[in-house]
Parts: structure tokens; C-alpha cells; sequence
């Protein structure tokens, strides 16, 4: 890997590829719970984080633990791979939680970490969903959870929420999502649910709602959480001032973030990588020694820049993509651009281009006219 590349905020993400059972929905790289396996991972991760530090590791803005189910872990083992880690001044350390697992025993362990963020999976507020989903909490367990939490100091949690579930009409959309809003939640992460053939759930997938539903489904929700406080700062994340998520910031603002453990990608000095997506290879991986995974031949980083930039609201800075890339993005695109920004689609002034508030549930198809 280059060495002499200038750094600016930097992040660290943990995979932790077990669950206690799969949702019915989820294609991420996971395995059932196995306590003696789960161990053997843990191990090979703390060794992987050696290799890392003996190379040098940069002072940590932020390091997110997800998943799989993250939560799995004790408080002494994410004590355990935090301990020595440089972290930059108020660090954004976060926990992705299944609300099954918040116990006073786990929030207790939990408080002696430095995790200080915690991102729920709630999913909905409607037990219909929940058990169509194969989530095993229920909507009356939310409240008092997030009680536990914010007792024992746990004030920045966010929520996930999952729209486009088979036979729901609006309206239920909204009930759900009000009683989400009536918790003290600082973020929420909006998703579109998408079935694929390997999954439980992948066999509903031509009775997943039509385009037009969806949409409509998405501006509702962009319009109750802008009424309860919360800003859209990107396409699928909405945060009360000063709750955006810092580390997926770094994602999307084309920052370097570091990657441990199986599967997980990772984006260094200008280059990026995976670590194998097999247990079983990613711990030879570490046991000969090897990190930064594999790199990614056809990674494109202005196109990677442009992708990502465009899913914030904000959009991107044309000036500072010239100062970054040197070349004009307008040179091969004013064309694009110009027919985009006629068809209501992007937001372009002086200095920046953005989507516009009717393009971002069809961002896809918007930015790939730009690449």
C-alpha cells in the first residue's frame, strides 16, 4: 500500500459476521451463532489488529462494529480490540444492537466501553412487519430498551426503518413510523426493502410494491421526519443537528476508512480493498500475515467520488473536485448535466451540483447519466 498519501479523518469498521438466527431479508455475509467459532473469530481479529498496529494505524475518528450482529460481543471483548487503539479527541464509537439484547446485564457491560453511539435495529414499529421480517423483538419492547439505554448514558442512538414491505399501505407507513418519532431517537436510516433469490423472504419478491408505491412511500417519510426535526443529509439517513453519522460521513465524503474482519471493505490511501468473504480464508489471511485483503482492480475513485458524493444533500463542491482529481468535471459532462438540471433532476449553482429533492429515490439512474 502507498505510504506518503496525506490522510484526513480516517474510520475503522469491525465486521461481525454472526447472528443468532438470519432475518428472512438479509444477503450480508453472516453465519449462524456458534459459541467455539464465534471465540475463534474474536482471536483472529485481535491478531489482525496487531498486524495492523505493528504497521502503524493513524489516530481513529471513528470505528463502527457491524454486522451480522455485532452485539454478540461482551463488553470485555470490544474493550479488548478498542484497548490501544489511537483515537482522535471525542471519537464517534458505534455498536449496531439487536433490541433482543438489550438486558441490564449488556447495558451495564456496555457503559464500561467506549462505545458511545448505538444504532438500533427497529426496523418497525408494527409487529406485522417484525414477524414477517423474522425480527423476534416486538414494538412494545422499543421504549423501555431505549430507556435502558439512555440510563445508563446512551444518548446518541439512531433507529434503522425498513419501508416497502409487501401489502402495507401508506398509512400504515406512517402509524409505524410516528410511533418511532415518539422516542428519543437522534437519527434514523431509512431503507427500501429489496428481496434476493437467496434469502427466506426472496420468494416475495414479485409481490414487493410496484415503483410509484415506493416512491410515494419514501417522500412521505422524508416529510414526517422533517416535520419531527429530523434533516436529510442523505439519501436514506435523516439526523437531528449535529447526530449525523461521522463515520458513514467518511464513506460518503470519499475519506480513508480501515477494515477488519471478513468481508469487510476498506478504502486507504487511495486504494481499495476486501478482506475475503469466507471465515475460513480470511483467518490463513491473518494467520500468514496478510492484510488490506484484496484489492479492488476495477475500483475507479472519481467515479466511486461521484457516486457517493451525490447520495448527500449537499451534493459536492465542483471547485474542490478539480482541486482533487485535476480535470473539470463539467469538461466531459456539461452535456448531462445541463439536460439533468432542465428535467428537475439536479440542483446546480456557482460551485456545487446536487439531486434534487424529487431525484433522490432514483438516484441510481440519476448519477449513472453522469458516469
Amino acid at each position: 500500500m502507498e505510504q506518503d498519501l496525506p490522510l484526513g479523518q480516517i474510520g475503522l469498521y469491525i465486521h461481525i459476521p454472526w447472528c443468532l438466527r438470519r432475518c428472512g431479508y438479509c444477503n450480508f455475509f453472516a453465519r449462524d451463532f456458534r459459541r467455539q467459532d464465534f471465540e475463534a473469530y474474536y482471536n483472529t481479529l485481535l491478531r489482525e489488529k496487531q498486524l495492523y498496529q505493528e504497521r502503524g494505524i493513524p489516530a481513529l475518528d471513528s470505528v463502527y462494529f457491524g454486522g451480522g450482529t455485532p452485539s454478540l460481543l461482551s463488553g470485555s471483548q470490544i474493550s479488548g480490540i478498542l484497548k490501544d487503539l489511537p483515537l482522535s479527541p471525542n471519537p464517534e464509537i458505534t455498536l449496531e444492537v439487536n433490541p433482543i439484547q438489550i438486558t441490564p446485564t449488556f447495558v451495564r457491560e456496555l457503559a464500561t466501553t467506549f462505545v458511545n453511539r448505538i444504532s438500533l435495529g427497529v426496523q418497525s414499529m408494527n409487529d406485522e412487519d417484525l414477524s414477517y421480517l423474522g425480527r423476534r423483538h416486538r414494538a412494545a419492547d422499543i421504549a423501555p430498551k431505549v430507556q435502558m439505554l439512555r440510563d445508563s448514558g446512551f444518548t446518541n442512538i439512531s433507529a434503522d426503518f425498513i419501508y416497502g414491505i409487501p401489502g402495507r399501505t401508506e398509512e400504515v407507513i406512517r402509524r409505524s413510523l410516528e410511533l418511532l418519532l415518539a422516542l428519543p431517537f437522534t437519527h434514523v436510516s431509512c431503507y427500501l426493502l429489496e428481496l434476493y433469490e437467496d434469502t427466506p423472504l426472496g420468494k416475495d419478491a414479485d409481490k414487493l410494491p410496484g415503483d410509484e408505491a415506493c416512491e410515494a412511500q419514501y417522500h412521505m417519510i422524508r416529510s414526517l421526519l422533517s416535520e419531527h426535526g429530523f434533516a436529510q443529509y442523505e439519501i436514506s439517513n435523516f439526523a437531528r443537528p449535529g447526530s449525523e453519522s461521522r463515520h458513514n460521513l467518511l464513506y460518503w465524503e470519499g475519506s480513508s476508512y480501515l477494515a477488519w474482519g471478513a468481508s469487510a471493505c476498506g478504502f486507504y490511501r487511495g486504494l481499495r480493498y476486501q478482506n475475503p468473504a469466507d471465515i475460513d480464508k480470511y483467518h490463513e489471511y491473518i494467520t500468514a500475515g496478510r492484510i488490506y485483503g484484496d484489492l479492488d482492480p476495477d475500483a475507479d475513485e472519481i467515479k466511486d467520488y461521484i457516486m457517493m458524493r451525490l447520495r448527500l444533500s449537499k451534493g459536492f463542491d465542483l471547485q474542490e473536485f478539480s482541486l482533487r482529481f485535476q480535470q473539470d468535471f463539467l469538461a466531459q459532462r456539461e452535456q448531462a448535466v445541463t439536460r439533468l438540471v432542465q428535467l428537475g433532476m439536479l440542483i446546480r449553482d456557482k460551485r456545487t451540483l446536487r439531486l434534487s429533492p424529487q431525484a433522490m429515490f432514483i438516484s441510481n439512474a440519476v448519477i449513472a447519466e453522469l458516469l
